[in-house]
């Protein structure tokens, strides 16, 4: 998936109402600067490796990922990790965006 496509899928996962209920806050995965209510058309640069992201957002939105296999093909079992943190309640660390 290009990355413009990607980033662009993991703005509207993070607007799905099971995602909303974690509070988590967009300046965690994208930069933002010094704002806090970011409006999603704002978050373009992302801090986070943005496969990994997908993952963990789709996980959160209770929906499948179309990024997990691409990711499992970099480092297998990546995925599932990521999805059994989420499961569990956790949030797992996510690489940089400048690692992915």
């Amino acid at each position: 998936m290009d990355p413009k496509a990607l980033n662009t899928r993991c703005v509207e996962l993070f607007q799905n109402p099971n995602v909303r209920l974690r509070l988590w806050n967009a300046r965690m995965f994208w930069q933002v600067g010094n704002q806090m209510n970011v409006a999603p058309t704002a978050l373009t640069d992302p801090k986070v490796d943005t496969c990994e992201l997908e993952v963990m957002l789709s996980a959160a939105a209770l929906t499948d990922s179309q990024c997990a296999a691409e990711l499992d093909k970099r480092e297998p079992g990546r995925a599932a990790f990521i999805q059994r943190q989420i499961r569990e309640g956790m949030r797992p660390l996510l690489r940089s965006a400048h690692q992915a």
